[in-house]
């Protein structure tokens, strides 16, 4: 049996195309990475704008770690004040005082003054940051929270984006956010922001997986093979093996090659980060870090792409050519992309957030929720279950399929 999984491995890996499609997104990969992380920016304390490893390392002086009560709040706001003032006493010119009041004090903490803000600022107004620090100092950051959420949860549910109960299901988890820890954290930002490209490692493993049944069909060799001793049993749980061992590899190595290269690049500072303070405009309910976010991530993206990998699976056993395998694949991934920008209903969105394009739309701002069995699950939990299930459940009608298959005489 090994012997057969490994001809198989080596004959996936033998077409040229699915070489050339594996180094073509290893490229593809690399070079978006290295022009987003050129494009890190910061400021000094002069206000004067740097880029690159500059950059980096004026963020991680100016992010430095800090667990956020109360009571670090509220001088956070106290602080922030203190220096507008200072600035706008010391410049005559009220543009000038507020152009280098951003440069030198805004700018270097964007995210931090921002989820401060937009914490206890209420929906709807577009009041300054002082006038919202000034207005609700002395009260309490956690419940501000609690309530911005329960605002955030009562639009989307008139909306009609989600319903009463996972408005009502978002409102109860909010409690299990504790407090906030906020530091430089910018490789783990962008590994996260990353693993969206997973949508086109799904595409090469589709691309290396089509022929494997349709291959035999369009070469006329599933006649030969489905006459020998093995040919009904060992044959085709060898390819699936083969299939499931190249999807891991491919998945896997280039996302770790990728991540590596961030972290590397802009560091592994701040996996403990709230995740919050990466989407500092919209509240996040999940009680999770930054670091612990992109393990998700990695693990949502790889059961994903197991789910349209058995799937192609499943119609490589029924088409007699390989390309139309592809065609399809490619159709299921790219069609659904599109349709989740906003298009559809309520019963569409929530079925379109549990196939594997949803890589590429999902957040931890997201509140889609199901209503299974009396309990309610998150969307990532149950994209696991329903693309879990898929990838057993698609890969064991491959394999009868193929076992089943009429040879033409």
């Amino acid at each position: 049996m090994g012997g057969m999984i490994r001809y198989e491995w080596k004959k996936i890996w033998a077409s040229r195309l699915t070489q050339l499609s594996v180094l073509g997104c290893t490229l593809f990969l690399l070079f978006c990475t290295w022009a987003e992380l050129r494009q890190i920016s910061a400021w000094d304390s002069q206000g004067n704008q740097h880029s690159g490893t500059a950059a980096k390392e004026i963020l991680k002086q100016t992010q430095s770690r800090q667990e956020l009560d109360q009571e670090a709040v509220e001088g956070i706001m106290e602080e922030y004040l203190e220096k507008a003032e200072e600035i706008a006493e010391a410049e005559e010119n009220p543009k000038d005082a507020l152009d280098k009041f951003w440069r030198t004090v805004r700018l270097s903490q964007m995210e931090l003054y921002g989820l401060i803000k937009d914490t206890y600022e209420e929906s709807g107004s577009d009041l300054p940051a002082e006038n919202v620090f000034r207005q609700n100092m002395g009260r309490d950051f956690y419940q501000a929270r609690m309530e911005k959420v329960r605002e955030y949860t009562a639009l989307l549910r008139s909306k009609g984006i989600i319903s009463a109960k996972e408005a009502e299901y978002w409102n109860d988890r909010n409690a299990t956010v504790s407090e906030y820890v906020y530091g430089y954290c910018k490789g783990w930002e962008h590994v996260l922001q990353g693993m969206k490209w997973s949508i086109l490692i799904m595409m090469i493993t589709c691309v290396g997986i089509a022929p494997v049944f349709a291959g035999e069909y369009q070469s006329k060799c599933d006649s030969l093979f489905l006459c020998m001793k093995y040919g009904r049993s060992r044959l085709p749980a060898a390819k699936i093996a083969a299939v499931w061992l190249f999807t891991s590899v491919v998945y896997f190595g280039l996302t770790i090659i990728n991540s590596v290269w961030i972290l590397l690049s802009a560091g592994t500072e701040g996996w403990d980060t709230s995740v919050q303070f990466l989407y500092p405009t919209v509240p996040v309910v999940y009680p999770v870090t930054a670091g612990q976010a992109c393990l998700l991530m990695l693990l949502l993206g790889y059961v994903l792409t197991l789910g349209i990998m058995a799937v192609t699976l499943w119609m490589s056993s029924i088409f007699k050519n390989a390309y139309g395998v592809i065609v399809v694949a490619f159709l299921l991934l790219i069609v659904p992309s599109f349709l989740q920008m906003g298009f559809g209903g309520y019963l569409l969105q929530h079925i379109l957030a549990l196939l594997p394009s949803n890589i590429m739309s999902f957040t931890f701002t997201d509140y889609t929720a199901y209503a299974v069995g009396g309990k309610m699950i998150s969307c990532l939990p149950m994209d696991l279950i329903v693309n879990g299930a898929a990838a057993v459940i698609f890969s064991a009608a491959g394999y009868e399929m193929f076992r089943k298959h009429q040879v033409n005489k």
